[in-house]
Order: C-alpha cells, then structure tokens, then sequence
C-alpha cells in the first residue's frame, strides 16, 4: 500500500472550512448552494479509465457474490460513521455548536434507518496528562447517553490520534516524540478501561489499521508488535459486556488477522474496506472471513467507502497529495459506482454474516458536487466544503432529500 494511509484521510470533512459543522443544521449557509444535480451525468474523459476500472471490480464482486450467495439475509447491525462527534476535530468537538451538530445529524442517521453509529475516541484524549481530558470525556459520556436514549448502537474506536497538520487538531506530538510501546500499551490498556466504564458504548475497536498507527505514533506496528498491544489490553480486561476487536484494512497482510485470531481473545475482528483494486475486495475478505470462523470470531466491517484511485496510485503519493484523491468522491458523476459498491457490500456482509457493517461517508448519502469546468478546478478544501454545503441543504429538508446512493442505502437496511 502507498506510504500515506487512506484512513488519514478521512477527516477532511470535519477539518476543512469549519471543523464544528461536520453536517450543520444549516445556520449561515449561503443561498444558492448546492443546485440540483442531473441524474446521471456524464463521466469525464480524464476519468474513463479509472470508472471503468472501478465498475469492473463491482461487477466481478456481484458475479462472485450471485454465485454464490443463496440470499439468505443475517442479522446485520447497520452503522454509518458520526464525524461530527469524530475527536481529530480536537477541541472545535468541545464546543456547544458542535453538540447541535452532532444531535441534527444523529436525527438524519435514524431517518436512514440505521440501528449504530462508529465513533472515533482517538488516544490519548482521555489520557489524564491531556489537555483538557476531562472535558472530552464529558463529551462523550453525554454521547453514550443520547445514544442510549435514542437505542441506537454505540461503536468506539480507539485508534491513534492523527498528528497536528491539514488532518487534525490534536495536540498529541508531546505523547509520540518519545513514545514507547510499553508506554502506548500501558496507556491503551488505561484508556479502554475509562471508555468501559464510563462511556459504556456496546463494541470497543481498540486497534485497526496498523499502517496508520505506524504512521502516526512512530512505533513499529508488526504483526508480532501489533499482537502484543491487543494482547497487553485485553488480557484480564473488565468488559463489562461490552464487545472488544481489533483488526486492519484489506489491504494490509493478512496475517494480522491471524495473528489476532489465533493470540488474542478480542471478541470480533474488525475489517476496513475501502480500495476494491487488486484483490482487496472478495478474495482478501473472503480468507479473513474464514479465518474469524476458524477461531470463533465474530466479524465487524467498521469502515467502508469505494476508493476512487487507479492501481498505480496506491503507490504514489505521500501523504500531502492524498487530499486530491479523496477529492474525488465528491463528484455527482461517480453516483452510480457508489450505489453499486453499497449494494455489493450489503450482499457481501449477508454472505459472510458479518455482524456489524458500517459505511464511512454519510454526506453522499444526502449530496454531491456537480463536475464542471469550475469545480473541476477547484482545491480538495474548496469541494469538500461544496460537498458539505449541499449535504447539509438536502438535510434540512422536511423530510431530508437523499441521493440516490442514500435511497438504496436506507431501502437495503431496512429489507426484512
């Protein structure tokens, strides 16, 4: 996989423009935004090859999956991720406006009729030592409550915190200079602890994506190492009832999932999908799948979205120019891949009888941006506010307007 991580990405929403209003309740958005979009526009020339590409995976995947698929339905926790409540946001989260935020968009998520939401708890934030630790543990309290309220699932993840930059808020460069494994163990042992007890959400992901950890602490996060860390935290772990995993994106090895299977006693494992190049989306699932029934685990997908990126640029870039590519999903014209990629991966979590199944990027279920020779031209900040904005229009709605990416989401989960 490229040097930069696609989760590092996924916090663009929340940290571009105005870092409160992931999805607002539409207060100051200027008139005009976000007209409506053709139905099917045309895809440009520039990305021809890279739809085709995409829409030949898909097609593979639905050819694999009517084979072998008898359509019995499994009882699937739907789930969609809460970025307004998302802690990279850093201390923009602990602000009043952003609780409003967080409240109008957890009504949108019960109008599509998910039963879950996955929220990202970043370590260190609850650690004592932080800067300003108990407010955000407040926060979050208030979160597990509301949800509780509402009877609606409750997914933590505690993964590391992105370092301060384009992507994140958080001061947490005075943990990682001069971290040490014993140390992050300790502390990740400490922190999921505060989460159990006092946020009490129902599944606690205390590790993924072990490329992204490496990244953004500096530690080497090898099969051998990320194992010990899941061990070291749940070894003797007070669960309390609550569901504890951990796992890694497709397209890292596979043998973290064995490795966690076989030396771990996480109750699930917990898959990331998001490029469908190679073999990432049936082959590589398909043999973690095996590999949790082996070893009598339950299988979560905690994050899915389609990944509009040609095989080559899986290598490519660094970090810094990965916004562009992220950029990309914005567009109106990739509508069609996105409805396909929702409908096969509801057809994949049937299949594998995946427990828990949680698709990333709620705004396009509400909006997109139309291709032009103007926004074709425009930064990835610039788009993702545009997106924003005609999400959040479509929101405010009575009753909300959804794409058509969010109309087969909500017909899907809500089949019998």
């Amino acid at each position: 996989m490229p040097k930069w991580s696609i989760a590092a990405i996924v916090l663009l929403i929340a940290l571009t423009s105005n870092p409160s209003h992931v999805f607002t309740d539409g207060r100051g958005v200027p008139a005009g935004q976000g007209e409506g979009l053709p139905t099917q526009p045309p895809v440009p020339p520039e990305y021809a090859d890279l739809y085709a590409l995409l829409e030949s995976k898909l097609k593979a995947a639905e050819s694999y999956l009517s084979a072998h698929w008898d359509g019995t339905q499994h009882s699937v926790v739907f789930s969609t991720e809460l970025l307004a409540a998302n802690s990279n946001q850093g201390e923009h989260v602990l602000r009043e406006q952003a609780w409003q935020s967080i409240l109008f968009n957890l009504d949108r998520i019960q109008f599509l009729g998910v039963r879950a939401v996955k929220v990202a708890v970043k370590y260190p934030i609850l650690m004592p030592q932080f800067p300003r630790s108990a407010e955000y543990l407040v926060l979050y309290k208030k979160l597990g409550d509301e949800l509780r309220r509402r009877n609606i699932k409750f997914l933590v993840q505690m993964t590391p915190g992105f370092k301060p930059s384009a992507l994140s808020s958080l001061p947490v460069e005075p943990y990682y200079a001069n971290l040490t494994l014993e140390r992050y163990k300790r502390e990740k042992r400490q922190m999921a602890e505060i989460i159990i007890r006092e946020i009490r959400p129902d599944y606690l992901t205390v590790e993924n994506e072990p490329k992204t950890a490496q990244e953004n602490t500096g530690l080497p996060f090898t099969v051998q190492n990320f194992t010990e860390i899941v061990r070291y935290i749940l070894d003797g772990l007070d669960r309390a009832g609550v569901l504890v995993g951990a796992g890694a994106g497709t397209w890292d090895n596979v043998a973290y999932f064995e490795s966690l299977a076989r030396n771990t006693s996480v109750d699930y494992m917990d898959i990331h999908i998001y490029p469908v190049n190679f073999d990432f989306l049936i082959d590589r699932t398909l043999q973690i799948a095996a590999i949790a029934q082996q070893y009598h685990k339950k299988l979560f997908l905690g994050e899915a979205w389609l990944y509009k990126t040609r095989d080559a640029e899986l290598f490519g870039p660094p970090v810094a120019a990965a916004p562009g590519l992220y950029a990309r999903d914005v567009f109106s014209f990739w509508e069609p891949l996105d409805v396909k990629f929702v409908e096969t991966i509801w057809k994949l979590v049937h299949y594998l009888k995946i427990d828990f199944a949680s698709f990333f990027w709620m705004r396009y279920f509400f909006g997109y941006v139309e291709y032009t020779e103007r926004t074709k031209s425009l930064s990835p900040a610039e788009l993702f506010r545009l997106a924003n904005l005609e999400a959040a229009k479509n929101m405010r709605q009575n009753p909300p307007k959804l794409t058509q990416t969010g109309l087969t989401f909500q017909r899907l989960i809500k089949a019998p």
